[in-house]
């Protein structure tokens, strides 16, 4: 167990708790969602406390003792003593490509065979420049909650729920995919719902099972202002016009982790799987392509093997996963079409066909030890050190109707995620600060790519649907670094 974020005393009922649960903090219960334009968006939704934020959120053979009851409910049923907690954070993304300042609060509580768990926040998100905008151009308000509900049943098994609840006016990088555009309204709901069971078998091997399910369903208010050249007058004017575009998806998926102690040195393997199935009823008509998009649909999953370490005060993990996706999208004739051989096309028949096939994989290393500050070991100061690199790979297959073309595309890029963790643990009360920086296709340490061109997002908390485009030229956007500061308070209720 973390002693970095696990008091044996103050916190030793919550928080112990939810580690024999075994936690999978960022692969567990995890949506497979499509990226295919590099902008950045799992900061907005990072509104969950974590033991191993600073870790690299290495998760597959350890536990996170404070977001296990967020991702799969079940763990929330080891819940023994009452506690609140706080986790304020802000993130920016460079060069004015969006960010935010976000104040999450809830808490776990116990009673008897039950327990639960609670947050809500409240979001501001810059969305301009500032410079001749309106207050309500310039930023965006959020609001989540989440609530959740678990038991414990005899023979080692909790069986728990999850209700998730966010409204948006805005989402990170949204305002990249509209080039030329001078204004952006957004607005809509993301819910996520959520059933698991854990089952144990001498506190020694944990099966762990999530079912889920994700709608997202956002309205984006388009305008655009063009100034043309009129040769009769001999002047410019200016031509306005609106877009309305739905994003719409909605996802149903399961997760499995099994785990195991190797050894007698404090070793433990785990290993996982998710399978996820995206249906997009409506996709937006972006800038960066020429064809407008209709439905579509993408299959996602995962594999991956971790081994973790805990001895005394320090623990070590590498998590491995490999994320195979397969996407098809398309678009549909509006009215009987010609194509250009002269052949009719009728109305509701596909003009283009999108075949997206990912082949990615993830690589977690993470390092936190508890150094203390007094005999007793009451108090001590923590830190963790850790790095995510997310190697994406892509073909992209496109058949176009009307034109009566076809093309192949291969692209690869690769993310890196440095993190950093420092906190100090308390009789009374823990505090952690955490730092972590998302760099794709921006470089982080002076290597690597800067011409990503697509990619592919997975999380484990709620979050959007994901983007799925096909461009019709490769594209130019880059979404920039992305760079998060939290501080996480926790205090029991004795």
């Amino acid at each position: 167990m973390n002693r970095f974020l696990v008091s044996r005393r103050s916190y030793g009922g919550i928080l112990v708790a939810s580690a024999l649960c075994f936690g999978a903090p960022r692969l567990g219960a995890q949506l497979v969602t499509p990226k295919t334009v590099p902008i950045h968006q799992n900061e907005q939704f990072s509104i969950f406390p974590s033991a191993r934020y600073g870790m690299g959120n290495v998760s597959i053979a350890l536990d996170d003792t404070l977001l296990d009851p967020f991702i799969n409910p079940a763990r929330a049923a080891r819940i023994r003593m009452s506690s609140v907690f706080t986790t304020p954070y802000f993130h920016d993304v460079s060069s004015g490509r969006g960010g935010g300042h976000t104040l999450p609060a809830g808490g776990f509580a116990a009673m008897g065979e039950w327990s639960g768990a609670g947050l809500v926040a409240i979001q501001q998100l810059n969305q301009g420049t500032g410079f001749g905008q309106a207050i309500s151009e310039r930023t965006a308000a959020n609001q989540y909650a989440v609530g959740v509900l678990a038991r414990r049943l005899p023979n080692g098994v909790s069986v728990g729920g999850s209700v998730y609840l966010a409204g948006l006016e805005a989402v990170d990088g949204v305002d990249l995919l509209y080039a030329g555009s001078d204004r952006l309204d957004q607005s809509g709901t993301l819910v996520d719902f959520r059933l698991g069971m854990t089952k144990s078998w001498d506190d020694t091997r944990r099966l762990d099972v999530v079912l889920m399910h994700n709608r997202t369903n956002m309205a984006q208010d388009v305008h655009f202002t063009n100034w043309v050249w009129d040769p009769i007058p001999r002047t410019s004017r200016m031509i306005e016009r609106e877009e309305h575009n739905e994003d719409r998806t909605n996802i149903w998926g399961g997760h499995a982790r099994f785990t195991r102690p190797v050894g007698k040195q404090g070793w433990r393997l785990g290993l996982m799987g998710t399978a996820n199935h995206l249906s997009h009823p409506k996709i937006p008509n972006y800038q960066i392509q020429n064809i407008p998009r209709d439905p579509g649909t993408t299959y996602g999953y995962n594999v991956g093997a971790g081994v973790g370490r805990v001895t005394g005060t320090s623990s070590f993990g590498i998590d491995i996963v490999e994320e195979p996706m397969f996407s098809t999208t398309w678009a549909d004739a509006a009215r009987d079409t010609l194509s250009v051989n002269g052949t009719t096309i009728k109305a509701g028949q596909h003009t283009v066909d999108n075949h997206f096939r990912f082949s990615n994989v993830k690589m977690r290393v993470g390092f936190g030890t508890d150094i203390p500050m007094s005999r007793d070991s009451s108090s001590a100061l923590g830190l963790q050190v850790g790095l995510s690199v997310h190697s994406i790979n892509y073909r992209l297959k496109q058949t176009n109707f009307v034109l009566r073309t076809y093309r192949v595309q291969d692209e690869g890029w690769t993310e890196w995620t440095p993190t950093f963790g420092l906190g100090w643990r308390a009789k009374d009360f823990q505090v952690q600060y955490s730092y972590r920086r998302t760099c794709g296709p921006s470089d982080c340490f002076g290597f690597g790519s800067q011409q990503v061109v697509f990619g592919v997002e997975d999380v484990a908390v709620p979050s959007t649907g994901g983007v799925i485009a096909a461009p019709s030229a490769p594209l130019t956007i880059d979404g920039g670094t992305v760079r998060a500061h939290q501080i996480s308070v926790f205090i029991p209720i004795r």
